[in-house]
């Protein structure tokens, strides 16, 4: 009877570390400050804000890195901040870590007061004096974060004349379109238009523009326009 009270006990204390944090895989950044420095996931506990960064080496001699201790998430439309409470693997400035290579990667962890649930995307600030980074607009939704991903997949198949791969790629990023949806919804549907439209299918071009007509896109009459512009179809 005490093992199986114990057991209950390990298995109530797993379940409830799982349902109690929502992990964020490779949120894409309407805005960075540096390039070679990646957000690798953003983990939302009901305790803290756990940040996880990649950071890579771009100097062909030489290098180095460090976080300052004023690192804060600020809320987009409060401006409320919160800011960091420790970190891991990463040198607090003045102190650094010094590169032994080009190309070499550094990981590290940053953690955070816990922030508002229901956000849609923070900004991470370094408040610092000299080559301070920046991420505005982080995504906090996996969807978007994936079907951004699949976007820029699709965009790279159109750039290799690959239209097929990219209206697969296009075609599931408007399967199903959230709630505070971003640019890459409408553009998903401008370029199956456009690319059916210059293939001479001007029955499935004009499905996609009905479908974008009928949609929930809330600048929906922009990409409508573009593509009155861009093929005359109404």
């Amino acid at each position: 009877m005490i093992k199986q009270l114990f057991f209950l006990t390990v298995l109530l204390a797993v379940t409830h570390i799982t349902i109690s944090q929502t992990v964020i895989d490779r949120p894409f950044a309407a805005e960075l400050s540096h390039p070679e420095l990646s957000v690798e996931s953003i983990i939302l506990y009901k305790d803290s804000t756990v940040c996880h960064f990649t950071v890579e080496n771009k100097a062909d001699n030489g290098g180095w890195f460090c976080a300052d201790r004023n690192i804060y998430i600020e809320t987009p439309q409060t401006r409320q901040r919160y800011y960091r409470t420790s970190s891991r693997g990463i040198p607090t400035c003045p102190a650094v870590h010094n590169f032994s290579r080009k190309g070499e990667t550094l990981s590290f962890t940053l953690v955070f007061p816990p922030i508002p649930a229901g956000l849609n995307a923070i900004n991470l600030i370094e408040e610092c004096d000299k080559a301070c980074f920046h991420f505005k607009g982080l995504i906090l939704n996996n969807k978007l974060n994936s079907d951004i991903r699949t976007f820029n997949q699709g965009m790279d198949f159109y750039a290799k004349s690959d239209v097929n791969q990219a209206i697969e790629c296009f075609t599931r990023v408007v399967e199903e379109i959230p709630a505070n949806p971003t640019h890459v919804y409408g553009y998903a549907y401008y370029h199956l238009v456009m690319i059916h439209h210059s293939k001479g299918d001007k029955l499935t071009a004009g499905f996609w523009l009905s479908q974008l007509k009928a949609s929930a896109l809330p600048n929906k009459d922009y990409f409508i326009r573009m593509i009155k512009r861009d093929t005359g179809m109404e």
